[in-house]
């Protein structure tokens, strides 16, 4: 492949680059303590920038979410059909004209797309909505990115390092997911070398289907701030009912240990249990005593109640669209941009309740650690498995957090 072509291959790497955005903070007004206040909130008209502006129904922007989201999908199409037209013309032997030709075609597509996304009108359609999609595309991007720096006889460096990032966490949400050992067997440099090994040449092929997987998922993006609080709101739920079912095992596995212990079963083994290795992750625990027992359980109420609420609020707030009148008895009509407010509140709200469960674990297991390297010092591979706990534990919290 001639120069020219590289270098146009290049400046489309670095144009796709650019395109990716930091996500935009959910920032919201903090919600009174009482209803009246709320009401009285949204009857002032506050804004996101200024508390004291003022902003009229009749002259607030019109924006029609699910037209706007037929449009987004068009764009991903778009870019998807592009990829394969560029995934073709740049496998070797590549015509270097050709090659041109399609850089720009791409460069037209991406730059459209980035506008779109950019023109969302945050304010009516949402700060959660806006965000989804955001990083939707910012998936697409850094997919384009990733397909066309195969290409390229000199790596762009600031991508092989995203796409890292994005393999390791990747590879956090699976591990979660799959409810297996979090601690992965090798790092993610050597499973990448171990798939560069694999075939570079067929490299392209593997990158062109994730700009097509990112597209796909492009394509069936929320059409509203209610649909992506929504899928917040499921995956918060889905987390809530691992903590419970978490806690629920521990103290019914704490009961079977005092049935055996009862029973007298497992007795003759207290010599050759001290003989298993301190380093697995499935050590026996030790017994809970019957206040312990009595506070899991109790603080388990609370998470099932907690629970309830949630599914609650999915049901009324989030399955049904809100009518726009506060109440009988009140003038307030709830503009568009009130409701993605409010949707946006609600989601702020309910994320800092899951959030604070995970930062309070992390905080006291980061705490355990701390005191259990005063009795490791100087013990190189008990000093080791600390530092790779306390590193998966952060991994994972970071990652449930950026959801």
């Amino acid at each position: 492949m001639t120069e020219e072509a590289q270098q146009k291959i290049r400046s489309m790497v670095d144009m796709a680059m650019n395109y990716v955005v930091e996500p935009q903070p959910l920032v919201v007004p903090a919600v009174p303590e009482t209803l009246d206040a709320l009401v009285e909130q949204l009857s002032s008209g506050l804004s996101l920038n200024d508390s004291a502006a003022v902003t009229p129904a009749a002259e607030e922007e019109v924006w029609d979410g699910e037209a706007f989201g037929v449009r987004l999908a068009g764009l991903g199409k778009l870019v998807s059909n592009d990829i394969t037209k560029v995934s073709l013309a740049c496998k070797p032997p590549a015509d270097p004209k050709v090659v041109i030709g399609m850089m720009d075609g791409l460069a037209e597509s991406c730059f459209r797309l980035a506008g779109f996304v950019d023109s969302i009108p945050v304010k009516v359609a949402g700060q959660t909505y806006k965000r989804e999609v955001q990083v939707l595309a910012n998936d697409i991007f850094i997919a384009v990115a990733g397909l066309l720096n195969e290409f390229l006889d000199q790596k762009v460096e600031k991508v092989l390092q995203i796409q890292q990032q994005k393999s390791v966490i990747r590879g956090a949400v699976e591990g979660l997911h799959s409810g297996g050992s979090s601690l992965p067997s090798k790092s993610g440099s050597e499973a990448g070398a171990g798939k560069a090994g694999e075939g570079a040449k067929d490299g392209y092929l593997v990158k062109t289907g994730i700009v097509w997987e990112a597209c796909e998922i492009f394509e069936s993006a929320s059409r509203s701030n209610r649909q992506a609080v929504a899928k917040k709101w499921g995956d918060m739920m889905s987390t809530m009912e691992d903590a419970i079912a978490e806690v629920q095992d521990m103290i019914d596995s704490n009961d079977d240990k005092k049935d055996t212990d009862n029973d007298g079963a497992g007795s003759d083994n207290d010599e050759d249990s001290g003989n298993e290795s301190d380093d697995s992750w499935n050590d026996e625990e030790e017994k809970l005593t019957e206040e312990e027992k009595q506070l899991s359980i109790r603080a388990n109420a609370f998470l099932k109640l907690t629970r309830l609420l949630f599914k609650k609020l999915q049901q009324r707030c989030l399955d049904t669209q809100p009518t726009t009148s506060v109440d009988s008895s009140s003038s307030v009509t709830l503009k568009p941009s009130d409701l993605a407010r409010m949707w946006d509140q609600l989601y702020d709200r309910a994320k800092g309740i899951v959030a604070l469960l995970l930062q309070e674990l992390s905080r006291k297991n980061h705490d355990c650690i701390l005191v259990g390297r005063l009795f490791v010092r100087g013990q190189a591979e008990h000093e080791k498995w600390m530092d790779m706990c306390e590193a998966q534990s952060k991994k994972i919290l970071d990652t449930v957090l950026q959801q």
